[in-house]
């Protein structure tokens, strides 16, 4: 399977989660049984996070849901059992997966994943993830929250929590516009998988030993366009920019702190 880069499926769910909703805008009466949304594109997005190098390539867009009652299952948000269901807040039970991370350039289907610059350093294998997720507009702006730990330590084994919030800026006739921000925490295990190198690894590698402490990883700003062609066909857009923050800005694994993503395509909502 293809990994994406966190940047990147931060721009798929920003821009599949303007389409069909999320934990930011919960509907008063879920739909109930099949439904969601398919479509395609092309995207630019760093070869992982913190990479100098870029590159563009195809990406799926598929949000496929079934509904039953307080369960939901969907390909964006895995397995989730709405606890709570109101107009101003929105709290569920996660069940979802972490895609890992490649060593070295990957051909799949959509192109190449990974980068030769971490050859050595060891995939990091997919993990699933248990966690909460919700979000409170009590003050008239949702202010999202996301609270995931890994199930076991096969991938990154760590724990990892977001917040952030959306803005609609423009909703006239087909056209909506939105933005999005939010910063990343996490803890040292999660932290050492990703951004940090091991002694086995910097001996591999010409990367020095690193071991970056807990907290403070990274802020993401997004904007999304959605222009509706028909009840059922839009058009989409994201482009967001992704910082690494705190220690892990400091790892040699980092060559570039800021780097945009940019995503566009055309989807079928059912």
């Amino acid at each position: 399977m293809k990994s994406l880069s966190l940047p990147l499926s931060l721009a798929c769910s920003a821009l599949l989660l303007a389409v069909t909703g999320g934990v930011r805008a919960a509907e008063p009466a879920p739909t109930e049984g099949f439904h969601g949304f398919i479509g395609a594109g092309a995207a630019y997005s760093p070869t992982y996070v913190g990479a100098k190098e870029s590159r563009s390539h195809a990406v799926l867009l598929p949000d496929l849901r079934y509904r039953k009652g307080a369960f939901e299952a969907s390909t964006l948000g895995g397995l989730r059992y709405w606890a709570v269901e109101r107009p101003d807040f929105q709290f569920a039970l996660t069940l979802g997966a972490d895609a890992g991370r490649e060593d070295h350039k990957v051909k799949g289907f959509l192109g190449q994943s990974g980068s030769d610059r971490l050859r050595g350093m060891g995939k990091i294998k997919a993990s699933g993830e248990l966690g909460v997720a919700g979000s409170w507009s009590g003050l008239g702006l949702p202010l999202n929250f996301e609270l995931k730990t890994a199930l076991g330590k096969q991938g990154h084994g760590g724990t990892l929590a977001s917040f952030g919030s959306s803005l609609p800026l423009l909703a006239s006739g087909p056209l909506e516009l939105g933005a999005e921000v939010s910063l990343g925490f996490a803890d040292t295990r999660y932290l050492q998988s990703y951004y940090g190198v091991s002694a086995a690894q910097a001996a591999a590698t010409s990367f020095k030993e690193f071991h970056p402490k807990a907290g403070l990883y990274g802020a993401d700003l997004g904007l999304s366009a959605r222009y509706k062609l028909s009840d059922s066909m839009s058009l989409m857009a994201n482009a967001s920019y992704h910082r690494v923050l705190g220690d892990a800005a400091k790892s040699p694994l980092v060559e570039r702190k800021g780097a945009p993503t940019v995503l566009v395509g055309l989807g079928y909502t059912f």
